[in-house]
C-alpha cells in the first residue's frame, strides 16, 4: 500500500494486528449489494474505484470483500485524517490512518492512499485515470460536497457511478452545512448528463 501525500510518498506506519472500527455507519448503503449486482461489476478485472473520505475504512473494505475482488481492481481513497469540524459534537473520535490501513491491510496491494484534502488530490489526478466508481463522503459542508462533486465528475467514465453519502443528513446550524443542498445544485447543472438509481439517505447516479 502506497500512502501519498502532496510531497511524497511514504510507507505507512506500522500498525497493530487486529481491524477495528468505532463506528458503524452502514444504514445508508443497504442498497448497495442490488446496484452492484445490477451493474454486472461484482468480480470484474481492472476495475477502478474513488472513495473521498474514507475514515476507518469500513466501506472502503465492504468494496474490496465484495465488489473489487479481482486481483486487477483497485481503490483509491482520499482522506486528511484529521477528523471532521462536526466529531466533537457527535462524540467521534479522529480519524486515523494507522486504523484506516490496518482495517483494509488484507487487501493493502489494491489500495492507494491520497493523505491530504480532496481539492489538493482531485485537482493533481490525471484525467485518463478514469474511475468505474466515485464515492464522495468527505466534507459534510455544502461548498466542500459541491466542489469534491464537480472535481471528481470528470474523472468518471461514462457509464460509471458515483454516490453522495449523507444525503438527508443535517447538523443543528446553517444550511450551508447540508450535503443535500451542494448535490441538489449539482444534480440540477448537469442532470443532463446523469441518470438517477437511487434517491433516499444516500444519492446515486450514472453518468451517462
Amino acid at each position: 500500500m502506497l500512502i501519498t501525500s502532496r510531497a511524497a510518498v511514504v510507507t505507512p506506519p506500522a500498525a497493530p494486528p487486529e481491524p477495528g472500527f468505532t463506528q458503524s455507519w452502514t444504514r445508508g448503503r443497504t442498497y448497495w449489494d442490488a446496484l452492484f449486482e445490477s451493474r454486472g461489476l461484482n468480480g470484474q478485472p481492472d476495475l477502478r474505484f474513488l472513495e473521498i473520505g474514507c475514515f476507518e475504512g469500513r466501506a472502503t473494505l465492504w468494496l474490496l470483500e465484495n465488489v473489487l475482488t479481482d486481483p486487477t481492481s483497485r481503490i483509491d481513497v482520499i482522506d486528511t485524517f484529521a477528523g471532521s469540524p462536526e466529531f466533537e459534537r457527535m462524540g467521534v473520535d479522529g480519524a486515523s490512518v494507522v486504523r484506516f490501513v490496518t482495517n483494509v491491510a488484507p487487501h493493502a496491494a489494491k489500495v492507494r492512499v491520497r493523505q491530504g484534502t480532496s481539492v489538493e488530490h482531485l485537482r493533481t489526478l490525471p484525467l485518463e485515470e478514469t474511475y468505474d466508481f466515485v464515492y464522495v463522503d468527505g466534507s459534510h459542508a455544502a461548498p466542500d460536497v459541491l466542489t469534491d462533486a464537480v472535481l471528481a465528475w470528470p474523472l468518471l467514465k461514462r457509464g460509471g457511478v458515483m454516490v453522495f453519502d449523507d444525503y438527508k443528513w443535517q447538523l443543528e446550524g446553517h444550511e450551508h452545512t447540508r450535503p443535500a443542498l451542494a448535490i441538489d445544485a449539482f444534480v440540477s447543472v448537469l442532470g443532463w448528463q446523469m441518470g438517477l438509481l437511487h434517491q433516499d439517505a444516500q444519492l446515486a447516479v450514472e453518468k451517462l
